[in-house]
């Protein structure tokens, strides 16, 4: 294993917690129906939310309970960008799962 691989499957699990929160909002197809365009747009929207949580957590004050959420937030919309950029690179062709899905219902966003 390598030495970052443990944060590497931390990030995926939250990753994948934030993928299973959306399922509700995808088309049976996931995200392969949606053009690179609209993947990248949705992007920067995550990157904007990734920006209003770090400032939220730059005004929390350590060890209370705000700061503990503050990092949560900052976390899930990390995650969420992450999300986005692997739907841009699995529709770009980019990605090669190592087991196939045995279907793309279910992968929502």
């Amino acid at each position: 294993m390598s030495a970052t691989r443990p944060w590497v499957d931390a990030f995926a699990d939250t990753m994948e917690a934030k993928l299973a929160e959306n399922r509700h909002k995808g088309n049976r197809e996931g995200w392969s129906l949606d053009s690179h365009a609209a993947l990248l747009a949705r992007l920067r929207e995550e990157v904007g939310e990734l920006e209003r949580a770090l400032a939220n957590l730059e005004r929390a004050t350590p060890g209370t309970p705000t700061h503990d959420e503050a990092k949560r937030w900052v976390r899930r919309e990390a995650a969420d960008v992450g999300n986005f950029s692997m739907m841009i690179s699995d529709v770009a062709g980019g990605l090669r799962p190592r087991r196939p899905p045995s279907a793309r219902s279910g992968t929502g966003q």
